[in-house]
């Protein structure tokens, strides 16, 4: 399954967690260089004030570059997600993401 396909509620909780800087490194910047797109991914301006919810979306950092990665490879997987942050030791993204296995179909 691409993480394009998460549950929004999902993407939410995963943004929560990984689009604040992280005091080991291990935050969206992380999972970018991890991917190989720290070049294509660029900080989102936060002062966009839009109620349009495709700009709403955009403010996450981590959710730019779910998107990002969906558009550059099928192996934007929710298991190969899974995968990044086991290596990156972040057990609170791990645990977020099997809580929510039972939402869509894990592969």
């Amino acid at each position: 399954m691409s993480v394009r396909d998460l549950p929004l509620h999902a993407r939410y909780r995963l943004a929560e967690l990984l689009d604040r800087p992280d005091a080991a490194d291990r935050d969206w910047n992380a999972l970018a260089s991890s991917l190989g797109l720290q070049d294509r991914v660029l900080p989102t301006d936060r002062s966009d004030s839009s109620e349009d919810p495709e700009s709403l979306a955009q403010l996450s950092r981590l959710d730019g570059l779910l998107e990002a990665w969906a558009a550059e490879t099928s192996a934007a997987t929710v298991r190969n997600l899974h995968a990044e942050f086991v290596k990156l030791g972040r057990v609170d993204a791990v645990e977020t993401l099997l809580s929510l296995a039972l939402l869509f179909r894990y592969e």
